[in-house]
């Protein structure tokens, strides 16, 4: 039976215009589980995928063979070791006489290339990286529900967190804490190793959680997410434990106003270089440019990073449907940093913030 699955023929009508017998997607132990799941649903971290324009086909062990026939429509073709797994592979792409095989360069080892180059030196191979992250940047809305989820979860998690954070304790406990409410309220998992920095460790962009404790008045950068039903949720905010000091307050409202300006300005058709711009001007007429190092935001989906890029380098027209963070910041080596961090849609007019939280510095 033929799949039903719109994102697989959005990518067959865009591939097979390219005069392509085949695409190709190899996924050795989650090598490329994003484009797996993405095609064909199945998120087991080992198989092949072989489509042509008629035949969905996907190769797999026998650790996955129930599971393909719960989550694909796909064509079961089974793998029996000891026979070399890539063996497998080519001898299906012969007997279906392909010759030119779209795949992902991007998301294969060179050893798996050049091995397919050597036991097929007939076909030609057709480098699609850069199509399939451009067709995956635009989401439906099926799939920026699921980004919403993962939103809420997040959302409540942090509020939770929230309830346990007292002056001592560690930021590794925070980010334990958090990380096991995700999954409590549903997330499949953590969408990234949480980031919980207080005081000058805040001036760290990724500074993962430690065990240094966290005191009074100084700000708590904590940067999370929760992956749900495979798509990922990035949020940033900023705690104190009592009052922080002017200087914090200051710098706060900055890349509060600095996101605020660039967030009023994310519409499609807008580059991502021209909002990166406008927040980062914001922050360099404040006095701050130099302490805000990194770009403005990225895209969000099936992977934390994705296209497309709120920054200096990218200079495409936003799309609607695509999902990006907005997450400006300013960082003060050895004393202290803050980042704030929206999840939002681009859409023709405008954009949708998926992110409810409180914008503002929380005082505990």
């Amino acid at each position: 039976m033929r799949p039903t699955n719109s994102k697989l023929e959005k990518v067959k009508a865009r591939v097979f215009e390219k005069d392509v017998d085949a695409i190709l997607v190899i996924n050795i132990e989650n090598s490329n589980s994003v484009t797996t799941r993405y095609l064909s649903g199945f998120t087991g971290s080992f198989s092949a995928l072989l489509i042509t324009p008629r035949r969905h086909i996907i190769i797999t062990d026998s650790r996955y063979w129930v599971q393909v026939k719960e989550e694909s429509t796909f064509e079961l073709v089974k793998y029996v070791p000891p026979r070399s797994f890539l063996d497998t592979v080519v001898e299906l792409i012969r007997n279906l006489d392909l010759r030119k095989l779209a795949l992902e360069k991007e998301r294969i080892s060179a050893s798996i290339y050049d091995t397919l180059k050597e036991k097929l030196p007939d076909c030609e191979f057709e480098d699609i990286s850069s199509l399939m992250v451009d067709v995956r940047s635009i989401k439906d809305e099926d799939e920026i529900e699921k980004i919403k989820v993962a939103v809420e979860i997040a959302q409540d998690a942090f509020k939770k967190m929230l309830e346990i954070v007292k002056p001592g304790i560690k930021e590794k406990e925070l980010a334990a804490y958090l990380e096991y409410q995700m999954k409590l309220l549903g997330a499949d998992d953590i969408a990234f190793d949480t980031i919980v920095a207080s005081g000058y460790r805040g001036a760290l962009p990724h500074g993962r959680a430690s065990d240094k404790t966290i005191e009074k008045g100084e700000p708590v950068v904590v940067d999370w997410g929760a992956r749900y039903k495979g798509y990922n949720s990035d949020l940033t905010r900023v705690f104190c434990i009592g009052e922080p000091n002017s200087k914090v307050k200051e710098v706060h409202r900055i890349v509060f106003e600095a996101q605020q300006k660039a967030l009023e300005a994310i519409k499609a058709g807008v580059t991502g270089r021209e909002i990166d711009a406008i927040a980062r001007n914001y922050i360099q007429e404040a006095g701050y440019g130099e302490y805000f190092g990194h770009g403005l935001g990225h895209g969000l989906g099936l992977e934390v990073h994705e296209n497309p890029g709120l920054s200096f380098r990218w200079d495409k027209p936003l799309q609607p449907g695509q999902v990006v963070t907005v997450e400006p910041g300013i960082y003060l080596e050895g004393e202290f940093g803050i980042r704030i961090e929206e999840d939002v849609v681009v859409r023709e007019n405008g954009c949708e913030v998926l992110t409810t939280l409180t914008r503002e510095l929380i005082i505990i």
